[in-house]
């Protein structure tokens, strides 16, 4: 299901990406965000499913890096769509600073010979718990490999919540709302699209983390916590075919509205 789900993902984030990103910009962080997402699962799917030496040679640590612009992009998205401005501003470079972090530790592996990527790679398969205690990164060297592995999901709900944040602040100011009140799918998109992000992060933290304490084996015996980030997953993923006119961004209602409300 991961990996179907996965695909489903990627090919959401194509269409949004081709059909809508140069017109409407903040689709591009949408599709973006999907696209993201949709290639955590895969890893996941590769690293604990697949038992292809190959495929995790190709894929373990490789594009682990654009895992930290989950949060980022979630953001972006959040905040062009609420205020209708889908640029960047300087200080949003500080938001690439982890992803940066990360790409700069994991250099070295990246660029090690791919049979020693096979290598290891067969290791992993045949003990799950070898990915905590290889060293990736440098990073581990100051961290702990359970940190490490922590700080992408955790970095995802920390900017889920901060999205939250930012949500239900917007609906207290009494002049936005009333652009929202115009367009209700709006109000209800974020709705579904924050509820099922924090549903997928929080259970997705919680398996990995349990993991790492209790060993790997525990992971494949989380069914409840495997089964609602499969829910978060999918209601993520499906929620745009329920709001399409979410594809076109948050127009600006005329001032005659106002004028009207007033």
């Amino acid at each position: 299901m991961l990996i179907c789900l996965s695909i489903a993902g990627i090919i959401l984030s194509v269409i949004l990406l081709y059909f809508n990103a140069r017109r409407y910009h903040s689709t591009l962080y949408l599709g973006l965000f999907f696209l993201v997402v949709s290639l955590y699962g895969m890893n996941q799917y590769v690293l604990l499913y697949s038992n292809s030496v190959l495929l995790v040679a190709l894929i373990a640590t490789n594009i682990s890096f654009t895992f930290y612009l989950i949060g980022p992009l979630l953001y972006w998205y959040i905040r062009s769509i609420l205020t209708d401005n889908s640029r960047l501003k300087r200080t949003d470079l500080l938001h690439f600073l982890p992803m940066v972090v990360y790409l700069a530790a994991a250099l070295p592996y990246m660029l090690s010979p791919f049979s020693h990527k096979l290598e290891i790679a067969k290791e992993i398969i045949n003990d799950l718990g070898f990915l905590s205690n290889f060293n990736f990164t440098v990073l581990s060297a100051v961290f702990s490999n359970t940190a490490v592995y922590l700080s992408r999901p955790l970095l995802a709900l920390g900017y889920t919540l901060w999205a939250i944040g930012i949500f239900l602040r917007y609906l207290t100011q009494r002049e936005k709302i009333i652009v929202l009140s115009g367009q209700i799918f709006m109000m209800k998109w974020l709705a579904v699209f924050l509820g099922f992000q924090l549903l997928l992060f929080v259970c997705h933290l919680s398996a990995i983390f349990i993991t790492f304490t209790a060993g790997s084996d525990v992971f494949f015996t989380l069914n409840t916590l495997q089964l609602l980030s499969a829910v978060g997953m999918i209601g993520l993923l499906s929620s745009p075919l329920f709001f399409p006119s979410i594809l076109y961004g948050l127009p600006r209602i005329p001032d005659s509205f106002f004028k009207k409300k007033m």
